[in-house]
């Protein structure tokens, strides 16, 4: 097969991950009477560590007015808490709390199974190029976010 058509079916396959769990997501949040949005937020505080709401809704792209309403629906339900910054008192930081995340992640238990399963097929050597691949593409996401909260909008560009 050539580059062309490969490539465009590793990013078929990609929209079909991010659906799958997308659709994993909405699930997971349903049972804990969560909203897959707040799952995915909640994700992003839990493995980036103590994040100021200004950095989640950069990391995210997520409008810090409904990031407020995000995070007061889930501090509420006692998934986070805001701490005051240590190294500046000015500041709050917002951290998942292990109790109610664990729940989650016994939630998550069986796609994670079938992670590890699937990935005893490849190779040590193949499991760092996908890790690699896999983390670029993330970062690619990340650009993408950024470039897409950044751009005018159709209406914005009529009014000029």
């Amino acid at each position: 097969m050539s580059r062309g058509p490969l490539i465009r079916d590793i990013q078929l396959a990609l929209r079909g991950l991010v659906g799958g769990l997308g659709r994993l997501n909405v699930s997971v949040a349903a049972r804990v009477q969560l909203r897959g949005d707040d799952v995915e937020l909640l994700d992003t505080i839990t493995r980036r560590g103590p994040v100021t709401p200004s950095e989640l809704a950069s990391a995210t792209g997520v409008h810090p007015a409904t990031l407020t309403g995000i995070l007061d629906r889930l501090e509420r339900g006692g998934w986070l808490v805001r701490r005051r910054d240590m190294t500046d008192r000015r500041k709050v930081v917002l951290e998942g709390l292990p109790d109610r995340t664990g729940e989650l992640l016994r939630l998550y238990g069986p796609m994670s199974r079938s992670i590890a399963d699937l990935c005893s097929g490849y190779s040590t050597d193949e499991l760092a190029l996908i890790r690699d691949f896999l983390r670029r593409a993330g970062d690619a996401a990340d650009v993408a976010i950024r470039i897409a909260r950044d751009a005018p909008t159709a209406a914005a560009e009529g009014d000029g």
